[in-house]
């Protein structure tokens, strides 16, 4: 059975909604231990004033959150020029109570200019951390899963309203985005540009062979005013590429 926070306490959150995904999240530990990154942890996930030795009662560790949730609540309300919702307020003090940047972060900065669906995706740039044994950079599926719940309970409407669409439009294909369009248009200009002003300009074509790979080495006579025809073929094909890449990966 999982053990959850004592819920006679005073939380700054609503209790089912925030403190609980919360809680579920980080886990409990009584005594000190050392997260995947590296940092020393005890209770609900509390990092502040923790040492090697530091072991706390289950009370002490509840009311310790309680008391961490509701200096995270006051700093968020200070922080938001945008009044947040109550399930907008639980996901902003669940993302600042797992991630130290949060005053910076381009959630807040979304919300506050009342761009809610971009502040909803945002939740998701946060979701790696430096492993204290390789020192790289890591995608976790756990942050990446919390990102994703709160992202949900940011978007989710104040109780007792219903803004849910049942009839759904299937996904846009990436023939019909903006960016892979514009991508396409750039590259076809520059290609129709070089063509249009490359005339003479390969000067030499010198073949050379490398055990066996042929190696096709060209001596490029490129004029100024060719490069920036070569730069819209370059700049479109990466537009192009990125734009698939991003479907492929499920983000646009």
């Amino acid at each position: 059975m999982k053990i959850k926070p004592d819920p006679t306490l005073n939380w700054p959150i609503d209790y089912e909604d925030g403190v609980l995904p919360i809680a579920e999240a980080e886990g409990c530990v009584l005594k000190a231990y050392l997260c995947p990154a590296g940092v020393l942890t005890c209770g609900w996930g509390e990092t502040d004033s923790i040492s090697s030795t530091t072991k706390w009662t289950q009370a002490f560790a509840d009311e310790r959150f309680c008391d961490s949730l509701g200096e995270r609540v006051s700093a968020i309300r200070a922080a938001c020029t945008v009044e947040p919702t109550d399930h907008q307020l639980a996901a902003l003090v669940s993302f600042a109570y797992n991630y130290g940047g949060w005053l910076t972060s381009t959630v807040l900065k979304c919300h506050n200019r009342s761009d809610f669906l971009a502040a909803s995706r945002a939740f998701g740039l946060v979701n790696q951390y430096t492993d204290k044994d390789t020192g790289k950079k890591k995608v976790s599926t756990s942050l990446t899963a919390r990102r994703a719940w709160e992202s949900a309970l940011y978007m989710k409407p104040p109780d007792g309203t219903r803004m849910m669409p049942q009839a759904v439009e299937p996904e846009t294909s990436v023939a019909s985005s903006p960016i892979a369009t514009s991508g396409v248009v750039a590259a076809g200009t520059g290609l129709l540009s070089f063509i249009s002003t490359a005339g003479d300009s390969f000067t030499t074509v010198n073949t050379t062979l490398r055990g066996a790979k042929a190696v096709v080495v060209e001596t490029l006579g490129i004029g100024a005013d060719m490069f920036l025809p070569l730069a819209l073929v370059g700049a479109g094909m990466v537009a192009v590429w990125f734009r698939v890449k991003q479907r492929k990966d499920g983000w646009c």
